[in-house]
């Protein structure tokens, strides 16, 4: 990796965040004028290091991250943890917390690769149990079997010929491999859609809500999922869903995170904190202020908001920034 101390040309724009420690973290990033070009930086935070940032440049356009901390038994690639990200074509990057980069390919995924069977972009990959799993356009979900092995999970959401795209699901989360929910939309984004995998099939497990844009899992029984006008759903595939807040057509929550107790949201504006029947703006008190939002993320004892220029902290008490060298400051 190449050190990373100023900007040059390009503006970025972070399109992924992962956070491993408060000293140990990646965001992917994009062209911030043409974002899906096929280009990403993929920028590593180090704290202590000299200089703290690194860089490596990749032809892919990044749709997500996740850290990936293998189980026993793992395949070789994945001896030990890694950040993994995945492209909208579905071309997986490990980068191991000491080691090379590698990647693999989810064959079939994507769009604009000879295997493509046209379903459409992967949108979000994530951790379940002791493997990845990953879902996009189409109704595709994913799971990692070893080394370049992934197999459907899918049956009955997965679209035909006939009607590919008319499902888009952009969030995927899980208790377990046995309990898996992905949320997204149909065709339009006033029909939402949130479902649940047992292990032997997927059910719907609420209706009548717009797109949903992220799922949470607190604990077992607990699970958060968010979206557009002002979506708030709390719940369990076992319990159902309630809805917490009242529709509000302007406001959309892309992502939504439990920290010490108390339920936080972001928009790409800002952050909001839910208190039990609504929710508030967060004034963080930094200078300036914070107004972004885009990715939340718990890690290291610290609540994280990962936007696309700004990354920020949150102690239970105190906000703070992490400087980002490869745009110009934040003002």
């Amino acid at each position: 990796m190449q050190p990373l101390t100023k900007p040059d040309a390009i503006r970025l724009q972070f399109e992924a965040g992962i956070v491993r420690s408060r000293d140990d973290l990646f965001v992917a990033c994009s062209n911030e004028e043409e974002r899906f070009d096929g280009f990403a930086r993929l920028c590593r935070y180090r704290a202590g290091e000299n200089p703290p940032w690194a860089y490596v440049d990749v032809d892919m356009t990044i749709s997500d991250g996740t850290l990936f901390s293998p189980g026993k038994g793992a395949d070789p690639l994945s001896v030990q943890p890694a950040f993994v990200f995945t492209s909208d074509d579905g071309d997986i990057t490990h980068l191991p917390i000491d080691g090379d980069m590698v990647t693999e390919r989810i064959t079939g995924s994507g769009l604009w690769v000879n295997d493509s069977h046209g379903w459409g972009c992967m949108g979000r990959i994530v951790q379940i149990g002791t493997r990845l799993h990953a879902c996009g356009n189409g109704g595709q979900v994913y799971r990692r079997l070893d080394s370049d092995t992934w197999e459907h999970i899918d049956a009955g959401l997965l679209q035909d010929e006939a009607d590919k795209e008319d499902l888009t699901l952009k969030a995927i989360a899980g208790v377990s491999e046995n309990e898996i929910y992905v949320g997204g939309w149909r065709k339009n984004v006033n029909d939402g859609v949130l479902f649940c995998w047992d292990g032997r099939r997927w059910i719907s497990v609420t209706r009548d809500i717009p797109a949903i844009s992220n799922i949470h899992v607190e604990h077992a029984g607990s699970v958060w999922a968010c979206g557009r006008q002002g979506t708030l759903l709390h719940g369990n595939h076992i319990d159902g869903f309630r809805k917490l807040l009242e529709p509000d057509r302007a406001r959309t929550y892309v992502s939504v995170a439990v920290y010490d107790g108390q339920v936080f949201l972001a928009t790409e504006i800002g952050l909001y904190i839910y208190d039990g029947g609504s929710v508030r703006r967060i004034q963080t008190g930094l200078v300036p202020d914070y107004r972004d939002g885009h990715i939340l993320q718990v890690a290291d004892g610290l609540l994280w908001s990962i936007g696309y220029a700004d990354i920020v902290h949150f102690d239970g008490a105190n906000w703070g920034r992490v400087p980002f060298p490869g745009n110009p400051p934040i003002r």
